[in-house]
């Protein structure tokens, strides 16, 4: 349940350079309307009765606002704890869910950032700032989510599903004022079973909820400020921008700028700006906004040392050599401590880059299709005679919003997830529904009786489409075997679990055992981790379980030292068991070498003498022992 998901009969959208994912998009798009006109032939024909009882049942129902503005999100929580059984908490797996879950515990324990660890050079790992402090790259939004979990039930994952639970509330609310109460609860139902069960926003840590939420928030209050100017509406649209600040930012902002221009030209155009009644209504907005924008400045400064600064310019500075953008030209090659990040950020990240520049024209199908295929597969033949009224109506400064985004990601140089574009969810339903409602009423052309049985027809295919993830999803809800290409070996390697099952198998075994523990990790030749080990809490020195990267025998004893108290182990992550091994087991060999070569120097040194090695000596002793211990322990 990652970013290759859609809604179901779909293969996931894993692709390589011989796929043509745009392709496949469309032949199932024209399966979609084959079965919806054939349905849409046979309700003309027959008029069930039934259908249209259930129909004016919804339309009653629907009108009771208040009532499923509570209920829906209710739904959602309710639906997904019942399904745990079938589909328990989600385990991390990439670098990103890791590094949101130390923003979580950071703030969990009342705290912005961490004071960075003297050993913080064995704790080095992704998307992880160590210096000046130690704390997430990432805006905060996600992580405060979770950490309002942990403190709430001691478990992170439940602020994921409280914030899913809002985003479809925050949708109902934005399509009732955009849209009649019947239409609103269509689109609130479609959330709801769209984000808030089996969605990797729901079943993740990855995020996509809450930049969602910013965007529904800000968009709802955009009809109701151009209606009337309303502090409530105003706090709303000032929480809206915040929630998108401290989410995805740069998404956000592009979102937000042609509605926030909007509202202040229709107000003047219309001639309705009473100068004091605005600001009457608007000051407490503003007042919320400056206190926002002072917040993230002081996080910034606590975090970076500098206040405009944000800890995500600061990791990209000092790890990645890539940058966002196709037009931007890349970093200097820093200085990496560990041969698995040199060769992540060189052998993987790069490579994918540069791969991205020269093949611009197929992974613009590629990201077309990713983020198509996650928010409106399968409607283009819906939406796409649409355009026009959209572009004629209030909605063009909506479709404005949504292009800005979507070249943004365009350009960007990163593979793409679904959750960069989480600002627009509320946009691309709004557009979704405006476009079934205009094929219902349209009656230029074509009978309106097709119009009719034809837009409930795709809303019967539809949800029976939506069903099919339910039976695939409770009868393996998690992938069990996993195939992994080691760079540069010849065919596969499979794992009985995947990696962080693994890592979560080792993390739980521990905690169960109690005590404290230190687990040193070791890596294969030239393996790129995209599902890394090495994270740890916010606070390293007091938590049960420590992981710290494997940096050889002579470096490892630092890590002893500081934690004499400590049952230490050693595991190797291409070990296809990954089998925890004492420690002083495994190094017993090397301890036996190393003191052999101090031996051996001291000897050569002064035969006459058995004392410490000199400092020269000692330079000998390092590069002897190193050389002993150029295999099996680095």
């Amino acid at each position: 349940m990652r970013h290759d998901e859609i809604l179901g009969l779909l293969p996931p959208l894993n692709y390589t350079l011989d796929d043509r994912p745009d392709l496949q998009l469309l032949l199932l798009e024209l399966l979609f309307w084959a079965v919806v006109i054939v349905l849409t032939l046979a309700l003309v024909r027959f008029r069930p009765v039934l259908l249209e009882k259930v129909e004016s049942r919804i339309r009653a129902i629907s009108q009771h606002t208040r009532f499923w503005l509570a209920a829906f999100p209710l739904l959602v929580i309710l639906f997904r704890l019942a399904l745990l059984p079938w589909m328990p908490t989600p385990v991390p797996e990439v670098h990103d869910e890791f590094s949101y879950l130390l923003a979580a515990d950071t703030f969990a324990h009342a705290r912005l950032t961490n004071p960075p660890s003297p050993l913080w050079v064995h704790f080095e790992s992704f998307h992880v700032n160590m210096l000046p402090t130690y704390q997430s790259m990432y805006p905060p939004a996600q992580g405060l989510a979770l950490a309002l979990g942990q403190r709430l039930t001691g478990v992170p994952w439940s602020g994921v599903l409280l914030s899913v639970a809002l985003l479809c509330a925050a949708i109902y609310w934005m399509l009732l004022g955009w849209l009649p109460a019947p239409w609103a609860w269509l689109g609130g139902a479609f959330a709801c079973m769209r984000f808030g069960i089996f969605s990797y926003w729901v079943n993740s840590y990855w995020g996509g909820a809450l930049a969602a939420l910013g965007g529904a928030l800000v968009l709802g209050a955009w009809p109701r400020l151009r209606r009337e100017l309303k502090v409530s509406a105003a706090l709303i649209l000032a929480a809206g921008l915040l929630i998108l600040a401290n989410s995805r930012p740069l998404e956000g902002f592009l979102f937000s700028l042609p509605l926030l221009f909007s509202i202040a030209f229709l107000l003047v155009k219309n001639g309705r700006a009473n100068w004091r009644a605005a600001a009457k209504a608007v000051l407490p907005a503003i007042a919320l906004l400056a206190l926002g924008a002072g917040w993230m400045l002081y996080y910034n400064w606590r975090g970076t040392g500098q206040a405009l600064v944000m800890p995500y310019q600061l990791n990209l500075q000092t790890y990645h050599i890539t940058k966002p953008f196709f037009f931007q030209k890349p970093n200097p090659i820093p200085y990496y401590r560990h041969p698995e990040m040199r060769v992540f950020y060189i052998l993987h990240e790069l490579p994918g880059a540069l791969l991205w520049k020269d093949e611009a024209d197929y992974f613009t199908r590629v990201k077309t299709s990713i983020y198509y295929g996650f928010f409106l597969w399968p409607f283009l033949f819906l939406i796409a005679p649409c355009i026009l009224a959209i572009l004629r109506g209030e909605l063009r400064v909506v479709l404005l919003s949504t292009v800005l985004v979507i070249a943004d990601l365009l350009l960007q140089i990163w593979p793409p997830h679904s959750h960069y574009a989480a600002p627009v969810t509320g946009a691309m339903i709004l557009m979704l529904l405006y476009s079934l409602r205009y094929m219902r009423s349209h009656r230029e052309g074509w009978p309106s009786a097709y119009g009719l049985w034809g837009s409930r027809a795709v809303v019967i295919v539809f949800a029976m489409w939506m069903i099919s993830p339910i039976a695939e999803k409770l009868w393996n809800p998690f992938l069990l075997t996993i195939t992994i290409q080691q760079p540069g070996a010849v065919g596969t390697k499979v794992y009985p679990l995947p990696l962080q099952f693994q890592r979560a198998r080792i993390q739980s075994d521990l905690q169960a055992r109690g005590g404290k523990h230190l687990v040193i990790v070791a890596y294969p030749f030239r393996d790129a981790p995209s599902q890394e080990w090495v994270y740890n809490d916010a606070d390293i020195d007091h938590s049960n379980v420590v992981w710290a990267r494997d940096m050889g025998y002579l470096r490892n004893q630092d890590l002893l030292q500081h934690y004499p108290d400590r049952q230490v182990w050693y595991v190797d992550r291409g070990d296809v068991t990954a089998s925890l091994v004492p420690y002083d087991r495994v190094s017993a060999p090397f301890k036996l070498a190393f003191e052999r070569a101090v031996f051996e120097t001291n000897s050569q040194a002064n035969p006459n003498q058995r004392q410490g090695p000199t400092s020269a000596a000692a330079n000998m002793t390092e590069r002897r022992a190193t050389a002993a211990l150029s295999v099996g322990i680095r």
